[in-house]
């Protein structure tokens, strides 16, 4: 496993070939003029953005991938983001922003100081208007302190790499990219990063990754409202009927887990 520290040693593991380095400077006035942006999301352009590179493109002309294109899916290029922020509580909306505003399936690399995050959107044709692009499903690694991982973290930073990728075409290298944002997510509800599962247990693919990660979401919501519950609660019996509650929720998070 390669050992990953600095923000240099991220694009060198990375390893995209030279010739798909763009290095194009995006304006933030690009994004305002593209779309309607609420006062929310221009304060946070404003505010916390340093600067947005497209740093890559990823396509048949610079790498060895074909295209894919069909009814629902249009995977002609595939974009590499570098956006350098100066404060990082607001990068998921940022991302959203950005996603919506660049057609192009995008891979968002998040850096501020020493910490980084990696995001990505599902994008597919606007049933109703062939000419729009629809964002769906949002994923994002969190932040990655760089100088110090976590085991998961790490184990991430070292398999997202182009080379681990597909190259059937565009859209698989993509959601390659994609599989390996979801196994992080994962580790932080199994404590291991895996792409795969467990010898003995039935693997998982994306959809079926992503439900079990909402569902113990919704469990630990539920459960952190129980919780409240009992603080506040004098009756014995409704104390214990919380408490057993609580425990069956703590019971179903672990069988959802164990199937990670």
């Amino acid at each position: 496993m390669t050992d990953i520290r600095t923000f240099d040693q991220f694009h060198e593991n990375l390893a995209v070939p030279e010739a798909c380095h763009l290095g194009k400077r995006l304006f933030k006035k690009q994004f305002y003029e593209h779309g309607q942006l609420g006062a929310t999301d221009k304060k946070a352009f404003v505010e916390d953005i340093d600067s947005i590179e497209w740093r890559y493109t990823i396509k048949p002309s610079t790498i060895n991938i074909p295209k894919l294109e069909d009814d629902a899916r249009e995977y002609l290029e595939i974009a590499i983001l570098q956006v350098m922020l100066t404060a990082a509580g607001r990068h998921a909306r940022i991302a959203s922003v950005i996603q919506k505003a660049i057609p192009y399936p995008l891979l968002i690399v998040f850096v501020c100081g020493s910490r980084l995050a990696i995001t990505a959107a599902d994008k597919r044709i606007n049933r109703a208007d062939a000419n729009k692009i629809v964002t769906e499903g949002s994923y994002d690694t969190g932040w990655i302190e760089l100088a110090a991982p976590d085991e998961a973290q790490a184990a991430f930073l070292s398999d997202f790499r182009v080379t681990n990728f597909s190259y059937r075409n565009l859209y698989d290298f993509y959601q390659d990219a994609v599989a390996r944002i979801i196994a992080l997510n994962c580790a932080v509800h199994t404590g291991r990063y895996a792409l795969k599962a467990e010898a003995g247990k039935t693997p998982k693919g994306k959809t079926e990754r992503l439900a079990a990660l909402r569902q113990i979401e919704k469990f630990h919501q539920e459960r952190s409202e129980l919780r409240n519950k009992l603080k506040n609660e004098k009756n014995l019996g409704t104390q214990v009927s919380l408490n057993t509650k609580i425990k069956q929720l703590n019971d179903r998070i672990e069988a959802v887990r164990n199937e990670l």
